[in-house]
């Protein structure tokens, strides 16, 4: 027998070892994972019962808040608080549906739970209707502490059983993980006897692979110094390609000024023809004349839209800290003659102190609030601003009760010219919310829709901690296009 055929014989055999001991340790670690599975589906479950007795917790708050103050504010808890009672109970309905245990204390918690949640709801009306009197009338002859204890009471005895399973599957994960490591051992070390014997095999052939191994070494080389030129062929196309960048968009400004002579002198010759001459006109002359005064006007009002839009990335300021109540303030005093006019109600948290740019965060909120005046149903507008701070920011938040947005629209309505309502229902170019979306992401940050309960919109924008990396790097080294304001 030849040494290639000893050679491919003793592979095989290695080959077909090494396929059990692979298959044993896929074995392994699939039921390694199934226990796995089982301890995480525990802690959802207990995480779903603590949510059920938050939700009632978050309810009962929303409720007292009610009964004391007579504020439709203080009921948001509440809502929420059902919201997320009906959610976890029905998903501890679904991970548990194969524990009939588990299933019929659930069938015994429901009914309670539902007559607590009804009681509120009963006071909530109570205070509606009759006032404080009555609701606290309500609530001392209400049997809420005794369902509160009952609720409590099934809650704990659940994640008792939870807790018991969990500490039977916890056993059960410790010891697939001790048997799963043990056939991984054993088939790395079977895979290092039989690489030994490869390395004793294969060193037999180096002698023979020593030239070509240099040559081998040699093309490495040479490819190397070429990936190296071509590299620096790239950085300096990359350089070439910035500073083209940078003309083009001095460009883009100079024609973008320099567009706006020619429209001034076509309104302005237009109106000077229906001035002189507007007696010798007909009506459809004169009609004309208008929808070209009015394009031309239109065509300025995108141009400057267009500006101020390309001016947030390469016109912006140095973040450094802004109060935004004083920002608010200047906007408000801003949008003081269109507040007045819809007779629009605005209200506001304290608001924090944040690293932006002050001009564009302006920008922003003069955006938002004056759409929330714009976009309002045919009674008075009513504008809220918050703001929550999250572990990388702040999120400021712009909520009224206008004619809403549909949910399918959520992303469009912030692509530039993408508009919702023709110009005769709404004016306006379409790139207000465009330019919020380019500043919010300049900051570090995005902004995004969710509706409002009882309908309007509230809009969210975040601002990170320090704002983005790539927005500080570009602030260093932007340069500044001084362009002649219009």
């Amino acid at each position: 027998m030849t040494f290639q055929n000893k050679l491919i014989g003793g592979v095989s055999a290695a080959a077909a070892l090494l396929l059990f001991v692979a298959g044993l340790s896929y074995w392994r670690l699939a039921r390694n994972r199934e226990d796995r599975h089982w301890v995480v589906h525990t802690y959802q479950v207990m995480a779903q019962l603590d949510g059920i007795l938050q939700g009632m917790t978050d309810a009962e708050t929303g409720e007292r808040g009610y009964m004391l103050t007579g504020d439709d504010s203080y009921l948001a808890p509440y809502q929420r608080g059902l919201t997320e009672v009906r959610d976890n109970i029905a998903a501890v309905r679904r991970l548990t549906s194969d524990n009939p245990k588990q299933q019929r204390s659930l069938d015994s918690l429901e009914p309670v739970i539902a007559e607590r949640l009804r009681e509120l709801h009963e006071r909530i009306q109570v205070r509606r209707d009759t006032g404080l009197a009555a609701g606290a009338a309500a609530v001392r002859e209400g049997a809420g502490k005794e369902y509160m204890n009952q609720v409590r009471a099934s809650l704990g005895g659940m994640k008792t059983e939870e807790e018991r399973l969990l500490a039977l599957r916890s056993t059960e994960l410790d010891a697939s993980s001790q048997k799963t490591r043990t056939a991984l051992v054993f088939g790395e070390s079977l895979g290092l006897f039989f690489l030994a014997i490869a390395g004793l095999v294969v060193h037999s052939e180096m002698r023979h692979r020593r030239q070509a191994e240099d040559d081998v070494r040699q093309l490495n080389a040479d490819l190397e110094r070429k990936v190296a030129d071509r590299t620096a062929e790239l950085a300096e196309r990359a350089k070439d390609l910035e500073r083209s960048n940078m003309e083009l968009q001095q460009f883009a400004y100079v024609a973008s000024h320099d567009l706006q002579e020619p429209l001034r002198t076509i309104a302005s010759f237009t109106q000077l023809l229906a001035k002189r001459y507007g007696d010798k006109l007909d009506d459809t002359a004169r009609e004309f004349i208008a929808f070209a005064v009015d394009g031309s006007k239109r065509m300025q009002t995108l141009i400057n839209d267009l500006l101020s839009f390309s001016r947030v990335g390469t016109q912006g300021r140095s973040l450094v800290p802004v109060s935004t109540d004083a920002v608010l303030d200047a906007v408000l005093k801003n949008l003081k003659r269109s507040t007045e006019e819809s007779r629009a109600i605005i209200t506001r948290d304290p608001l924090p102190v944040v690293l932006a740019d002050e001009l564009q965060l302006s920008q922003i909120m003069q955006n938002l609030i004056g759409n929330a005046i714009k976009f309002r149903r045919d009674g008075s507008a009513i504008v809220h601003i918050g703001a929550k701070q999250t572990p990388t920011g702040w999120n400021i938040s712009v909520r009224d009760n206008g004619i809403g947005v549909a949910p399918e629209h959520s992303e469009r309505i912030f692509v530039i010219f993408q508009r919702l309502h023709t110009k005769t229902q709404y004016p306006g170019t379409g790139i207000g919310l465009a330019i919020c979306k380019k500043i919010a992401e300049r900051h570090g940050g995005r902004i995004w829709l969710e509706p409002t309960p009882g309908g309007g919109s509230t809009f969210i924008f975040s601002i990170a901690d320090g704002g983005s990396d790539e927005s500080k790097e570009q602030t260093d080294r932007e340069l500044r296009i001084h362009a002649t304001s219009h």
